[in-house]
Parts: C-alpha cells; sequence; structure tokens
C-alpha cells in the first residue's frame, strides 16, 4: 500500500488546547485535499470517545481514525503538539491520561489498509531514531523522512523472500 497523500503539521498552541481542536485542525488540511469527507471530524471525536487511541509508548503516542466510510482518499498525518495533550489510554480505560506530544492520524479507506497503517506506525513510532525523525527538524524533512520509513517497510514486508517481521537468531 503507497500513501498518496503524507502530511507532517506542526500544531499551532492555540489548535492543540483540546481533541476537538486539534482534529478540526487537521480536517481542515484533509479537507481542503479533498482526503475526507465533512463527517470525518464528528466520527474520530465519537470514535476516541468509545475507543481512545493512546499508546503507552516512550513518549506516549495517539493515533486516532475514523470509519473508512468518512475518507475519500488515504492519507497519514503527523501533528506536532507544541504542548502535550491528554488522550486515553487504548485498551485500559481505567489507565491515567497519556500526555501526548505527537499524534499521527490515520485517514485510509478500508479496513485493511488500516490495520497496515498501523503496524507500519508501530514499528516507526517504537523505534526512538525513526521516531526521532519525525519530531526534529522541519515539517518538510520530517515528511521526507516519513515518506522513505514507510517505503522501506514496504519493501520489507512485500519482499517474497523474507519475512514481514524479521526473527532475531533463537527465535521461534
Amino acid at each position: 500500500m503507497t500513501w498518496p497523500r503524507l502530511y507532517v503539521l506542526d500544531v499551532p498552541k492555540d489548535e492543540g488546547t483540546s481533541f476537538a481542536s486539534l482534529t478540526r485542525f487537521v480536517a481542515s488540511h484533509l479537507e481542503a485535499d479533498g482526503c475526507v469527507t465533512s463527517s470525518w471530524v464528528e466520527a474520530v471525536l465519537a470514535r476516541e470517545q468509545l475507543y481512545p487511541t493512546g499508546l503507552p509508548l516512550e513518549p506516549p503516542v495517539g493515533i486516532p481514525h475514523a470509519d473508512t466510510t468518512h475518507t475519500l482518499k488515504d492519507a497519514l498525518v503527523v501533528a506536532r503538539l507544541t504542548t502535550p495533550l491528554a488522550f486515553g489510554a487504548m485498551g485500559d480505560y481505567d489507565a491515567a491520561a497519556l500526555q501526548v506530544r505527537l499524534a499521527v492520524f490515520i485517514v485510509a479507506d478500508n479496513g485493511t489498509a488500516q490495520v497496515e497503517a498501523l503496524e507500519r506506525l508501530l514499528s516507526i513510532l517504537s523505534d526512538g531514531a525513526r521516531r526521532e525523525r519525525l519530531e526534529a527538524g522541519s515539517a518538510e524533512n520530517a515528511r521526507r523522512s516519513f515518506e522513505a520509513m514507510l517505503e522501506q517497510l514496504a519493501a520489507l514486508t512485500t519482499a517474497p523472500d523474507k519475512p514481514p517481521h524479521p526473527r532475531k537468531p533463537g527465535q521461534t
């Protein structure tokens, strides 16, 4: 899968004061490029309320998304926040809110693409050096790095002679 639209957005402080304002900010870019329907914002907000997407990585990250019916074109949006924003922990409703400075919105038109994007994002976000390339420098340099990382992971997972997840020696 290729992602025709990749965004790295530096979120202005006043746009990152709540999850709703962040989502509206992201949507303004996606709607302008014809990636999402006008119902996308409400769908993301509703889904996040029911199924929080904060991941307790170090540091924590959010991976918000909506049902595929609100997507017109696939996209991934890295939103870099200047002030941490509280996200509920994925799958753990009793956990304390996670303070997130990086949120990656998955915009996919089918469930398979969402799962594939999530797998690749976890690989990138769990790797300190890769993640640092998303967090540091200009938005354009981070976008180029993000694109290269996704292409590299796509090559690994589609090469017929390589397993999608390399095993360490002695691992079965």
